[in-house]
């Protein structure tokens, strides 16, 4: 799912008209499999706590790694930090001879999570970074830029929240929080936002606790939507792993508005 959005998307975006080494003639030029590079599926809310390093900056300046050839290194200007250290530079995992090829623009602005692999912070093609300049054809995509302005909104709207909260550790042992009364909820109206909750969760993976940290603005909704958390929440190890101890995490739950014919709805999970 992943890579079909991501290939959907890329193919209107600025690194295939403007990127030295575009991703089109990468895709095309390599004699593997066009979906060879797989990504973990990982939730936004897993991706932060993942990240060392997650913040809103411009790419200054992009230029090759002059002992590692996987590696570009890029100057950046932050300018929102969520997570980590302030950094003027930072390394682009960018694979330039293999599926997973990623070397965003100069003058881009992104957010970016990036890890520490093998010792070096970077972020690269399956980090999960967001590309907040990415444009579309109006004529033959109509509603995808608004629909990709909201979507983006959306993300940086809670890791905003999870950083002034100070919620670095959302979700420790990645355990998956599963309500599907939550997404029978659709028709409602309700700017693109989210909520969020504290869940407080036992060994045998019941439920002791929730508290609701951010609401929604319909208020109508936001009733029913809490209600549903505390009696239809159910939370369960990730690969079947047990819990050692009781444990608390961080839900989000986000509304989408209607576009098109689709009505708006509500989900727990956001990639």
């Amino acid at each position: 799912m992943f890579v079909l959005r991501f290939f959907g998307s890329l193919l209107n975006s600025k690194i295939i008209l403007k990127a030295k080494f575009s991703y089109f003639l990468l895709i095309f030029s390599f004699p593997v499999p066009l979906f060879a590079c797989s990504c973990g599926l990982e939730s936004l809310v897993n991706k932060f706590q993942q990240s060392e390093f997650v913040a809103k900056a411009k790419i200054i300046k992009v230029t090759p790694d002059p002992t590692n050839s996987e590696y570009h290194d890029a100057v950046i200007k932050i300018t929102n930090l969520y997570k980590g250290e302030h950094l003027n530079k930072i390394k682009i995992m960018s694979s330039l001879n293999s599926s997973c090829s990623f070397l965003p623009l100069e003058n881009s602005t992104w957010i970016i999570f990036a890890q520490r692999w093998q010792g070096t912070l970077s972020f690269g093609f399956c980090s999960g970074s967001i590309d907040m300049d990415q444009t579309f054809d109006p004529i033959q995509y109509p509603n995808a830029a608004k629909n990709y302005g909201r979507e983006i909104k959306l993300k940086e709207g809670v890791v905003s929240f999870l950083s002034k909260k100070r919620i670095f550790n959302p979700n420790p042992s990645l355990l998956r929080a599963n309500n599907s009364e939550i997404e029978s909820l659709k028709g409602y109206k309700n700017k693109n936002s989210f909520a969020a909750f504290q869940v407080d969760v036992n060994s045998d993976f019941s439920i002791t606790a929730i508290q609701q940290l951010k609401k929604l603005k319909n208020a109508k909704l936001n009733k029913l939507i809490l209600n549903s958390m505390k009696t239809k929440l159910k939370v369960t190890g990730r690969r079947g792993r047990p819990l050692t101890k009781p444990e608390r995490i961080f839900v989000i739950c986000y509304f989408y508005q209607q576009s098109g014919t689709r009505q708006s709805y509500l989900s727990l999970y956001n990639f």
